[in-house]
């Protein structure tokens, strides 16, 4: 018989039979500060369980149905949640992990539809090729996040910090990424990789200073005020974007068409291979 005790208090909240917790019907409980660390979690159904303040750091939650559950300051950090659900087309139905952690943390293949992770911190964490749209992550931590391939149409990242985040072949198409952090993150790795598509994503404010955006397509993005200092945007597609008073010193602009791009007050000192329409050059800072 396995034993699912209250951190601190030992007291026992739920016991299952068999030597394992895989494969178990958890739906329904309440296991606020439940101690699971490093537990079998695989294939669990922990549907609508209230996991708030508990500790699955080292868990295995492999293919577990999260959906609807409270998951609130959470401890997940070195937790594997590949192909795990927990989100949902229906944002009702999605878990709540808010200021959960998530360092580490591998979230391959997860459904994370409608997630709320506001706060949380997913630093080092791999969620290559998760399923993000429409997911809540203002303010939450992502430094040297693996986001490959991940498809995250119209999430929210406002404020959130993806400094050193590799988001090659990520799909942001009208995300809202105002005032982030995506110093030297990486959007186009090889020539083999499919760059990230941003196109109407709002990028307002955003620091993207040193950041690879080689490749990517741009068109209509607002990244007005943004910085973009030293940041490689060759060959990316800008038709449309919106660049007013952007700082882009140093830039790469290779290969990169500005003729309908707004540069109004934008600031193009030293940006390299910028080619500048004579009609917008008098109005650039």
């Amino acid at each position: 018989m396995v034993e699912i005790k209250e951190m601190g208090s030992g007291v026992v909240l739920y016991a299952v039979e068999g030597a394992t917790l895989a494969g178990a019907d958890l739906r329904d409980l309440n296991l606020t500060k439940a101690d699971l660390r490093q537990q079998d979690l695989s294939r669990c159904n922990l549907s609508s369980a209230i996991l708030d303040d508990a500790d699955l750091s080292g868990a295995k939650l492999h293919g577990a149905n999260l959906q609807r559950a409270s998951m609130q300051r959470c401890k997940l950090d070195g937790a594997n949640l590949s192909k795990a659900l927990l989100g949902h087309q229906n944002s009702a139905a999605a878990a709540n992990l808010s200021q959960a952690s998530l360092i580490g943390a591998q979230m391959i293949g997860t459904d994370l539809q409608n997630v709320n992770l506001a706060g949380a911190d997913l630093s080092d964490a791999d969620l290559s090729q998760a399923e993000m749209s429409r997911a809540l992550l203002g303010a939450a931590t992502l430094k040297r996040t693996t986001l490959c391939d991940a498809k995250m149409v119209e999430v929210d990242l406002q404020g959130a910090d993806l400094s050193d985040a590799d988001l090659c072949g990520v799909r942001l198409n009208f995300a809202n990424l105002n005032g982030a952090n995506l110093s030297h993150a990486l959007f186009s790795g090889e020539e083999t990789q499919q760059p990230a598509i941003l196109t109407r994503a709002k990028l307002q404010q955003c620091n993207l200073s040193g950041a690879n955006l080689s490749r990517t397509t741009l068109q209509t993005a607002d990244l007005s005020r943004a910085n973009l200092r030293q940041a490689n945007l060759s060959y990316a597609r800008m038709s449309g974007a919106n660049l007013r008073s952007a700082n882009v010193e140093s830039a790469n602009f290779a290969g990169v068409g500005l003729d309908t791009a707004t540069l109004d007050f934008a600031n193009f000192s030293l940006a390299l291979n910028a080619n500048i329409p004579s009609s917008k050059q008098a109005n650039l800072r």
